[in-house]
């Protein structure tokens, strides 16, 4: 009886505050859920992405978006991970690649192959109706972004971070939470902030980010775990917000830059 109590009463809750709630809720009931980059990341990831697109491109994917912004677009793949129908994407959202290891291909359900999978579907949307390449465009969307939390690309041993207890700014966190959103909140990355740093990058440097190729990206990322890591005392302090501020802003940008290459190769 108690039970059905709590049921009816987050029922109620919910009918009275639907969107309010429903993303506290699913992080009360299911808190070792951590999302890349978090809203404010991903949203940066595709503004900068639709900043390097020629307006025909930019009119194909708003077309097959529909009523969606990109910035809902690019975390649909994170707010539907409460609806069960969907665990089967879970897996996607990561890779995992223990240290000193190497990637190699399989057929696992990971990033790299839902990746990997949703551009060739687009590079044959012929023969797809716009329902289904709508459901493509918004993997893309996001997993190119969570591709490059380093987290992401990281080791099973410790669930990339969420099994690494730590202390930032007082209080009690896990490590991929601090990289998904804290420390972006705490040092005020911006979209002005990714944006004049695009602006230092020269039209072949971008040509040479562009170049699409999704394991290239993973171990790119993976390049800053060591930096990830480098803390004492299971405490993130300021110095250290300070020293990935640049790296996440870099990640941020380079995302950006490779979904605009997935777009302009699968809508171009």
């Amino acid at each position: 009886m108690i039970a059905d109590f709590y049921k009816i009463s987050i029922q109620n809750l919910m009918k009275k505050f639907p969107i309010a709630l429903s993303f506290g809720l699913f992080i009360l009931l299911f808190p070792d859920y951590s999302f890349a980059w978090g809203k404010k990341g991903h949203g940066i990831v595709a503004e900068i992405a639709f900043s390097l697109l020629d307006s025909n491109i930019q009119s194909k994917v708003h077309h097959f978006l529909g009523n969606m912004t990109i910035e809902e677009s690019s975390v649909w793949m994170d707010e539907i991970r409460g609806d069960h129908s969907f665990d089967y994407m879970k897996p996607w959202h990561y890779v995992n690649v223990e240290k000193d290891k190497q990637y190699i291909q399989d057929s696992t359900p990971n990033i790299i192959n839902a990746l990997n999978k949703a551009i060739s579907q687009l590079e044959n949307k012929s023969h797809l109706n716009d329902s289904e390449i709508k459901r493509n465009l918004l993997i893309i969307f996001h997993l190119c972004g969570d591709l490059h939390q380093p987290l992401h690309t990281g080791y099973g041993t410790d669930k990339g971070g969420n099994d690494i207890h730590i202390k930032f700014s007082g209080r009690e966190t896990n490590l991929h939470r601090a990289w998904d959103t804290e420390i972006i909140d705490s040092t005020n990355i911006s979209l002005n902030d990714c944006l004049a740093l695009l602006k230092g990058y020269d039209k072949k440097q971008i040509e040479t980010i562009k170049a699409i190729n999704v394991v290239n990206w993973m171990n790119s990322s993976r390049v800053y775990l060591n930096d990830v890591y480098n803390f004492t005392n299971n405490t993130i302090d300021k110095d250290y917000c300070q020293r990935n501020k640049t790296i996440i802003e870099k990640q941020l940008v380079f995302a950006g830059i490779r979904l605009a290459a997935i777009l302009e190769k699968t809508f171009g």
